[in-house]
């Protein structure tokens, strides 16, 4: 069975000289049932629940939860990580985009300039986007 959307994470690196990403691998959503103890039975012939106005906008409202991505998070600026927990996962993953040691698959950002220290850094802010299938 497919997945109905899909999140992409990404970090975005503000550097003195222009913009990098480091993109995170997808995650693949699904949306929850909506049945909420209501069962459908194959011996009616009319499906009240399924077919209502208050089914339907529950769907909807739903559909726009899941496709609503999180706010942005800044994690390092003014030359330090915002938490002390954001250095302890994020730093290792800066330092191989650094080196060039992350092998991303697929770009969907473009990097503009090169960074080659973490001094050079202005902000990393990590985002997402959702997208239906």
């Amino acid at each position: 069975m497919g997945c109905d959307y899909y999140i992409y994470v990404y970090l975005e690196i503000e550097h003195n000289t222009g913009t990098s990403y480091y993109e995170f691998p997808t995650i693949r959503g699904y949306y929850c049932d909506l049945e909420c103890g209501i069962y459908d039975s194959d011996n009616e012939e009319n499906d009240y629940y399924y077919n209502s106005t208050a089914y339907n906008i529950l769907y909807e409202n739903m559909i726009k939860l899941c496709l609503t991505p999180r706010k942005p998070v800044v994690i390092y600026s003014n030359n330090s990580f915002t938490k002390s927990n954001f250095e302890m996962k994020y730093l290792s993953i800066i330092q191989d985009k650094i080196n060039k040691k992350c092998v991303e698959e697929y770009h969907r950002y473009k990097d503009i300039g090169i960074f080659t220290s973490i001094e050079e850094v202005i902000k990393i802010t990590k985002k997402e986007d959702r997208y239906e299938r």
